[in-house]
């Protein structure tokens, strides 16, 4: 009769320790892959949001010249006033869109397309008929994304079916009718004792 055999149980543990090790570098690695792509993100995001602020810092600049130059501007001339200040204006709004761009914020550009209700807020309609319904006819608040999640959801006016206004349908005309002839009208016979006192 054999003894039993102590080699197997040691072999079974040391391959358990074994598998166990190999899981725990596995583990080590996911941590330290992780937590280097957490990093990175981290690090975009700062330099991101730095770019981000300097741009707005820009557009800062370009209103401060605007409230500037029509501070100086002759008030007599205001029509030319106002059609300056308004170029400045939109000069200042493309370069602020230029700088969200580069910090890869994207305008939604809603406008005739249809509204999707996680990225769009209806605030009012508008009955037409010459476009589908649900389609944004304006943007009262733009929608902003920021890389592939919406940063701001947008509120938009969109059109509604207009109500067919029913057009009264116009009365049939009748056949006129001829009318007799109407009787002409005797002339006015005076009484015979007035007559007689005429001819007196």
């Amino acid at each position: 009769m054999t003894a039993p055999s102590s080699a197997r149980p040691e072999s079974d543990t040391e391959r358990l320790i074994a598998q166990l090790r190999t899981r725990c570098d596995a583990l080590e690695r996911r941590r330290a892959r992780d937590a280097d792509e957490l990093a990175r993100l981290r690090s975009e995001s700062k330099a991101s949001l730095h770019r981000l602020l300097t741009g707005l810092l820009d557009v800062d600049d370009a209103l401060a010249e605007s409230v500037r130059w029509s501070t100086r501007q002759d008030r007599s001339h205001a029509a030319g006033t106002v059609e300056g200040l308004i170029e400045q204006v939109s000069a200042a709004h493309r370069l602020l869109r230029l700088r969200l761009l580069e910090a890869d914020v994207r305008p939604m550009d809603l406008t005739h397309r249809h509204a999707v209700p996680d990225i769009a807020r209806v605030v009012d309609i508008h009955p037409t008929t010459r476009h589908s319904a649900d389609t944004v006819l304006e943007e009262r608040v733009a929608g902003f994304y920021l890389g592939q999640q919406v940063l701001r959801t947008a509120e938009v006016v969109v059109a509604v079916p207009a109500l067919e206004t029913e057009v009264p349908e116009e009365p049939v005309a009748e056949p006129k009718r001829s009318r007799p002839a109407a009787a002409r009208r005797q002339p006015r016979r005076l009484p015979r004792h007035k007559r007689r006192g005429r001819r007196s």
